[in-house]
């Protein structure tokens, strides 16, 4: 399977942190931020999840001469949750006495994992300020999670959701997500703290560049972010117009199993991949002719 590394690194900084850090001090000075995924989840043991922690460890400690604040995307599953809650915990809190003035961020997982996720993040936010979630517009009950972030102040990203879940729990419709999706932007934008709109649908960044531009809302005060190597002309774009832009940046050997899970787990993610690349190298985005 090696033969589709050419095809994956375009959306992964490198299989080691060496290679990765090359690429994300670059990104650095081109002015974005990074969100840094080590790849990796679903540990089924306890020195797994260790391990996984410790590279977390060995990146912090790389990155403690960044000046600017770096994100850590950390899963829970890669951190021991299918072991135990209370391992994963301790993890977690290994993580946050390293991580300086960065943030670490609870990335989201599939459904079976949502529940226990927010309550660890809730739970560990009420003491370190610098942890953070992720929300997935999809989920009918993203709703409620808004508006508990929002009372308790948590740095939250918001995505549309890539995991495939029955209709009982997430919408279905692309239309009813992206509904949902701006009425979850719009009240992060005026109410949440630091929260990073996360989205490469051009529709909705639009309609986001209107309500901010109506409502006056602070260019430093939330950030959009886009996946690395994904629409690099709407980034650039992004940055251009004085807007934070955090890309999200994944390294490591796991980078077949994450490629492969995540272009199986919905169709609608590899024509995703595929449209948005045709669209950038022919300059079809209405961003890119901006």
């Amino acid at each position: 399977m090696r033969i589709l590394y050419p095809f994956a690194k375009r959306f992964i900084a490198g299989e080691d942190r060496a290679t990765a850090l090359k690429n994300i001090k670059s990104l650095y000075d081109q002015g974005f931020l990074c969100t840094v995924d080590v790849l990796g989840e679903s540990v089924h043991t306890e020195d797994q999840a260790i391990a996984a922690k410790s590279e977390y460890l060995a990146l912090l400690k790389d990155i403690e001469t960044f000046r600017r604040p770096v994100d850590i995307s950390a899963k829970v599953s890669a951190l021991g949750m299918d072991i135990s809650f209370d391992l994963c915990k301790k993890n977690t809190k290994d993580l946050i006495d390293a991580v300086r003035h960065h943030t670490i961020r609870f990335d989201m997982e599939g459904s079976d994992l949502t529940e226990r996720t927010i309550k660890l993040g809730l739970e560990l936010q009420k003491t370190h300020k610098n942890l953070g979630v992720v929300l997935q517009a999809y989920l009918r009950r993203t709703d409620q999670d808004v508006q508990s972030v929002i009372e308790q102040g948590v740095s939250t990203r918001l995505c549309k959701g890539a995991y495939k879940e029955p209709d009982a729990i997430a919408y279905q419709s692309m239309d009813e997500i992206r509904e949902n999706f701006l009425k979850q932007a719009f009240r992060l934008l005026k109410e949440g703290n630091l929260p990073a709109i996360a989205t490469h649908d051009e529709v909705l960044i639009e309609k986001i560049i209107e309500f901010i531009e109506r409502e006056k809302i602070p260019a430093d005060s939330f950030y959009f972010e886009l996946l690395y190597g994904v629409r690099r002309d709407i980034q650039k774009v992004l940055l251009d117009k004085g807007y934070q832009v955090r890309l999200y940046v994944p390294y490591g050997k796991a980078w077949l199993p994450y490629t492969l899970r995540r272009l199986a787990e919905r169709k609608e993610n590899i024509i995703f991949v595929l449209k948005n690349i045709v669209r950038e190298a022919l300059g079809l985005g209405k961003f890119s002719k901006s």
